[in-house]
Parts: structure tokens; sequence; C-alpha cells
């Protein structure tokens, strides 16, 4: 066991921290855990300090006081699991075995942040768990190992992290093993077939219903717990839509989007799209517990862009109109001194 490589891990999150177990479970040494200065929980730090491991959480993973104190850890390989800092030269060069990165993406595709949320939105049927070094770019390393895991139609946000944190231990060990051995074979990425994403902000859970019945049954699915869920107007209300559904084979016709067209049963909402219709199946106000929707027929969601517009374009005139009222004023004021 002692010609395995001394590894440190930059890490935060579940997969991280079940990474490091299994790894030091099969005997690999762990010179120490880097986390984030602000990590998403206490799963990473729990595991390093169960295994005696130190850890580090630098502001700044560039500063020349971190970079000593990583050289002293003796790391002979670095590992990066949903570590949030860019790892500079300085840090690369460090490890004799250079830094590999885990990400939930399939490389040269789905670069970038919040790539999970990105392939439901996407619409794609499968994810990929992708294992490449390190270069001073952003995911463009050389992949050493790769895997594709099941996206199914009504898989929400939830329910494809699981299966990405379940997977990832094994593609964490694997990778590690085939470079401890020796027999890594990188391959470099094709750059004509790169796409790149940038990560989700406040904003982007709002709902467009002019937009297909695809696209919105993607999206909300895509933001679903733990995610921040899909977001809508009732009335001056925000309501947040946890579930839909949309079968392919409904019919497609025009009508006011974000109308309720229909209800099931259950109390779940159809409610018109931009080409089709969604059933609309938990939805939770604010302050409220989540349930069925049981809005009545007729009932409107969110702003339709031509009522945006046309309030605008009343708002903008009664502006113009204030302001030409006191121009006139000022001037007769001017004209009486």
């Amino acid at each position: 066991m002692s010609s395995l490589p001394r590894i440190v891990l930059f890490g935060d999150g579940p997969w991280a921290a079940r990474s490091l177990e299994l790894l030091a479970g099969r005997g690999y040494p762990v010179a120490g855990v880097v986390e984030r200065v602000r990590p998403s929980d206490t799963s990473t730090s729990d595991a390093a300090r169960a295994l005696g491991v130190p850890v580090l959480r630098p502001a700044r993973a560039s500063a020349g006081e971190f970079i000593a104190e990583l050289a002293a850890l003796g790391p002979e390989l670095g590992l990066s699991i949903s570590y949030n800092q860019i790892l500079r030269r300085p840090v690369l060069d460090v490890p004799r075995l250079g830094v590999l990165n885990f990400h939930a993406g399939m490389l040269p595709r789905y670069r970038g942040r919040n790539v999970i949320n990105w392939a439901i939105i996407n619409g794609e049927e499968e994810i990929g768990i992708t294992a490449h070094q390190v270069d001073e770019g952003i995911d463009t390393g050389a992949i050493i190992l790769q895997r594709a895991l099941p996206i199914g139609w009504t898989d929400t946000y939830g329910d494809v992290l699981r299966r990405v944190v379940d997977a990832f231990p094994a593609l964490v060990a694997d990778a590690v093993e085939l470079v401890a051995s020796g027999r890594a074979v990188p391959v470099p990425q094709d750059e004509s077939a790169a796409t790149y994403f940038g990560g989700r902000e406040e904003g982007d859970e709002w709902l467009d219903w002019s937009a297909t019945s695809r696209e919105l049954h993607n999206k909300i699915r895509a933001i679903a717990h733990p995610g921040p869920g899909a977001r809508t107007l009732l009335g001056d209300r925000p309501v947040t839509i946890w579930r839909a559904y949309y079968d392919p084979a409904w019919p497609s016709y025009v009508a006011t989007p974000g109308q309720v067209v229909g209800h099931g049963d259950d109390g779940a909402a159809i409610v018109k799209t931009g080409d089709s219709t969604i059933r609309v199946e938990e939805v939770q106000l604010e302050g409220e517990e989540s349930g069925a929707p049981r809005w009545r027929i007729g009932t409107r969601l969110g702003v339709h862009p031509t009522t945006a517009l046309l309030s605008m374009k009343a708002a903008l005139a009664g502006i113009e109109r204030a302001l030409g009222a006191a121009t006139v004023t000022g001037g007769e004021q001017y004209g009486a001194g």
C-alpha cells in the first residue's frame, strides 16, 4: 500500500465525502482535504476528521501562503470534486501526478456550472460523469474516464442528482487507480463539440407560459427539489410549481398561454402553453404547504408578454404626460418672472 500516491482532495458535499471514504477504504493515504470557504454542508469535513485528515479552508487557493501549506502536506495527486475555486498553475504543479477534476457533465459538452440542471432543461436522455486532467482552462483538460447515466422523461433534478452522487465515488476510485498504476490514457477533448453553461441565478426560475410544453416540462423538473422550484404568479402572489407533467401526444393548438383550461379529479390544473398544455400537479404559495393547485378554469397565471408590453406602454405614456405638464408649468413660471 505504501506505493499508492498520497492524495489531497479539494471538495465539497456528499460526493466528495463518499469518494474520500472509498479511497481511504482502498488504502490510499490522504494527505489533506481542502474545503470551500463556505461549504454547502459538513459532510466532507466530517469524513476528513473521522479519518484523522487535516482540513484546510483557504480564502484564495492561489495565495502563496496556501501553496506553502499544500506543499508541506506532500501530496502526489490532487482531486477536485465540486470545489468552487479555479486551481491555477502554482497549485497544479505541487502534486507530481497533477490534479484530476470530476465533473457531472459529458465533456466536452456541458462544461461550466449547474450542468445537471442544464442537461434536464435541454431534454437530455443521459448525463455524463467525467474524470479529466486539470489544465489552465475550465473543464478543458484531457479525459481519463467517462461514464453515462440515464435521465428519464419524468426524472427531476433531485432524482438525477442522487444518481450522480451515488455513481461518483466509483468513478473517482477507478480514475485514481488508472493514474496510480500508470495505465491512464488521457484523451484530448474535441473543441469543436464543446459547449459551456454559466451558473443559474435568482430570477432564472420564472416561467414563460408562451414557451412550449416540452420546454416548461423540462424546466420545472430541472429545478425541482433541492432546487429553488419554478415560479409563476397567481394574481400578485408568487407561486412555486414543484411538479408538472406533459405528454407529447397531447394536442397542439393556439389559445391563451398561462390560462387554466381544465383540471383533474386530484386537483391538478391543465394550463395552456405556447403550443399545447401541461398538467400542473404540485404547487406552493409563499407561507403555505405544498399541494394540488385546485385552480378554477379560466384562472390566468403570470403576466402574458402582450399584457406586460401594453402596461409598459401605458406607464411610459403617463410619464411622458407628466413630463410634458411639468415643462409647460416651468415655462410659464419662467416667463412670468
